[in-house]
């Protein structure tokens, strides 16, 4: 079956703004262990122009599952004994070096409160903020803010919270959608008021992305504080689906947010070559798939890996772009980064978008704007091995290409 792709030049969907990825404790522990050089070499290869060029960066506010142990800046409701000492001796050093390679935006996000703040007393294993201590988590996260600007790290964009409806073995906290709203509007709002800093909420899955729209965007709290204020928009993962007809619900519904998609990750094993070439597939699908539905920027998980897919802590190993090759000092770039580096080149940061009508999931396409004329980028993101048959119209043009699987390519009109 052929799929037919309309350019409809009459819908722009605003700037791209690029990819990105995440540095964890345990990418900066693998990244410890290369040489300078080498590790020049990596940098070079995620945010150099004739690499991957990455724009974007996130960060976790205190320990997640990608660490070597779980760690606390504070065990004090007061925060006097807060510090960031922990993350001098890794994550900060490695942080430095990237950004002052790139200007970059940056995301930073919870994935737990302290415990002294939480109604379990741990960080992990789910369990809620404390209703009275919501000012004081407030107050925490600014002591963070504060921290990292002194070591010259500056954070664009707040996540309140990662995967707010998931309880996890890891580090992970449940906050209602009214919790959710309550602390970002009410009490971060107010204590970063003085801060250059916007906030993204949700940070979770887009199954129910329609009814995460309304209930985030609109409600108590929002009224009386203003969405607009400080609130930018939401942030997404992908790992229960794509959900392309949601997210262009939410774009058409809420025109004036940004859609940053924060986290993706494929595969739960050691390296393997063959299976990797064909992570390539999904990947494509939705980094094509959320731009074209009003994605501002789209950001991957861990940027250095072990062989094994960690360090983690609980056991929580996935793949990475790129892979520490355990026989030396050196990393492997991985059909994952090949495809991130080809999109990165055929639709760069600073795109004007427009929007693909697009008859079939088999394939994915973006387009934009280039001064008189139209660039569009198609991908064959089928699992099938078959060629995918494609006809692309932009106004009274035709063009009729064949892909072939896996395969990317861009066509100017």
């Amino acid at each position: 079956m052929k799929t037919n792709i309309t350019v409809r030049t009459d819908i722009e969907l605003g700037v791209w703004q690029g990819i990105g990825g995440a540095i964890t404790e345990a990418v900066a522990y693998n990244f410890a262990k290369l040489s300078p050089e080498k590790q020049q070499k990596f940098i070079d290869a995620y945010y150099s122009a004739t690499g991957a060029d990455y724009r974007w960066l996130r960060i976790s506010i205190g320990s997640n599952d990608f660490c070597l142990a779980p760690y606390e800046y504070t065990k004090k409701r007061s925060l006097k004994d807060f510090s960031i000492d922990h993350d001098r001796e890794l994550i900060l050093p490695m942080l430095k070096k990237v950004v002052t390679k790139k200007d970059l935006k940056i995301i930073a996000a919870p994935w737990s409160p302290p415990s002294c703040l939480k109604t379990t007393h741990m960080t992990r294993f789910g369990g809620t903020l404390k209703p009275w201590r919501y000012g004081r988590y407030a107050k925490y996260i600014r002591k963070w803010l504060d921290a990292y600007a002194v070591e010259g790290i500056k954070v664009n964009y707040l996540s309140p919270q990662n995967e707010p409806h998931a309880i996890q073995k890891w580090e992970s906290c449940i906050f209602s959608y009214r919790g959710q709203r309550r602390l970002a509007y009410k009490y971060l709002a107010r204590e970063l008021a003085d801060y250059d800093l916007q906030i993204l909420l949700w940070d979770h899955n887009k199954a129910k992305f329609e009814q995460v729209a309304d209930r985030l965007l609109n409600g108590k709290y929002v009224t009386e504080f203003g969405r607009d204020k400080k609130v930018a928009g939401l942030c997404y993962h992908w790992y229960n689906g794509t959900y392309p007809e949601k997210m262009w619900a939410v774009r058409q519904k809420y025109p004036d947010i940004m859609m940053v998609s924060s986290e993706m990750c494929c595969g739960h094993s050691s390296y393997d070559p063959k299976n990797w070439a064909n992570a390539s597939n999904p990947y494509y699908r939705e980094l094509l798939s959320d731009i074209n539905t009003g994605a501002s920027a789209w950001l991957d998980w861990n940027m250095l890996l072990s062989w094994q897919g960690g360090p983690s802590y609980c056991g929580n190993y996935c793949a990475s772009p790129v892979i520490m090759n355990e026989a030396g000092d050196d990393f492997i770039l991985t059909p994952i980064y090949d495809a991130l580096k080809k999109f990165s080149q055929m639709f760069p940061a600073g795109s004007k978008v427009i929007r693909c009508e697009i008859s079939s999931d088999q394939v994915a396409a973006v387009a934009r704007k280039v001064g008189k004329n139209y660039e569009v980028v198609v991908a064959n993101v089928s699992d099938d091995d078959k060629n995918q048959d494609v006809t692309i119209r932009l106004g009274g043009v035709e063009k009729q290409v064949s892909l072939k699987k896996l395969e990317i390519k861009k066509f100017t009109f």
